[in-house]
């Protein structure tokens, strides 16, 4: 009894802090992942017979931390969690016990003493070369209404280095073809940005708009710049799948889906001598730090140094 009196309690406090969360526009996908995260540690919690999240001390938390890092993963049961998501779901536990705090839930500040894992400098999946790109985008079916639809997306996401979550919402009247740039609503961290695009996907979104999204479109359909075979806008899972698709059909032993292009379009500006503020401003990142670790995956200038300077090059 007492177990289903905390598990009741602990779900209304986790559906109180969401909501305030869903009033605050925080995205779906957001909610649902902290959802998860929240309700994986009162079951924990549960287990361990703790029945109120003002328990939850220094102690309690770095009992948790243990007990993530020698977990196995559900989709890798072979595999332990890695650093970075253990990381991921204390900061989401953290930022929950910090919100009850504040509302008074809980009276006690042992919140402030607890210390998240360090990841250190974990670099992206090895990048998709320019030769690569090419190579990958000659996969593509152009011939086929849908190879056209794929080819404009993969374009458009190799132009901007936008994320997903971007090209899903992106709309008809965000997409402004006299000034060659894209408008982004509600980027992460809700945050607006407007991208520029070059010639090349400049053509293959014209060409799509055109002559693809019409055959497409149905009299349900929405404003959504890509859609699906249903006349409806793409999904986030539909793009990895199809983005993943064509990497592993060029060949070219190496792995990823969306993100990869960009990465890709990080990594070859900042070849190209790009200032790094500029890639900051295109990818939306909050921080200079994040965009410094392209620097780390740039290797042209590396490689050219290396040329001129090693004795053995």
């Amino acid at each position: 009894m007492q177990n289903e009196t905390s598990s009741s309690q602990f779900q209304a406090c986790i559906e109180y802090y969401l909501n305030v969360l869903i009033i605050n526009d925080y995205s779906v996908n957001t909610i649902t992942l902290k959802r998860e995260h929240l309700t994986a540690f009162a079951t924990w919690l549960n287990g361990q017979c703790i029945d109120d999240f003002a328990d939850v001390t220094l102690d309690v938390f770095e009992q948790y931390m243990g007990y993530l890092r020698f977990k196995k993963s559900e989709n890798h049961p072979d595999k332990y969690l890695s650093v970075s998501t253990v990381r991921c779901r204390l900061t989401s536990v953290r930022v929950f016990l910090r919100f009850l705090t504040k509302r008074s839930f809980i009276l006690h500040r042992e919140v402030e003493k607890y210390e998240l894992p360090s990841v250190g400098l974990v670099l992206p999946k090895p990048i998709l070369s320019y030769r690569d790109v090419l190579r990958v985008i000659k996969q593509i079916p152009i011939n086929t209404i849908k190879g056209l639809r794929d080819r404009a997306m993969l374009e458009c996401f190799y132009a901007t280095g936008m994320r997903r979550g971007e090209l899903v919402n992106l709309d008809i009247a965000d997409v402004d073809f006299s000034q060659s740039q894209l408008r982004i609503i509600h980027g992460k961290g809700k945050k607006d940005r407007y991208v520029p695009f070059g010639n090349m996907a400049n053509i293959w979104l014209i060409k799509y708009l055109s002559e693809a999204r019409p055959v497409l479109a149905r009299t349900h359909t929405v404003n959504a710049f890509f859609l699906d075979s249903n006349g409806q806008r793409c999904k986030p899972p539909q793009l990895s799948s199809l983005m993943s698709k064509y990497i592993k059909k060029a060949n070219i032993n190496k792995t990823g889906a969306c993100h990869q292009y960009r990465h890709a379009a990080a990594t070859h500006m900042l070849d190209n001598d790009a200032d790094i503020r500029h890639v900051q401003e295109l990818l939306g990142h909050a921080s200079i730090s994040t965009t410094q670790l392209y620097l780390h995956v740039s290797k042209a200038k590396l490689r050219a140094v290396y040329a001129k300077t090693h004795p053995r090059a």
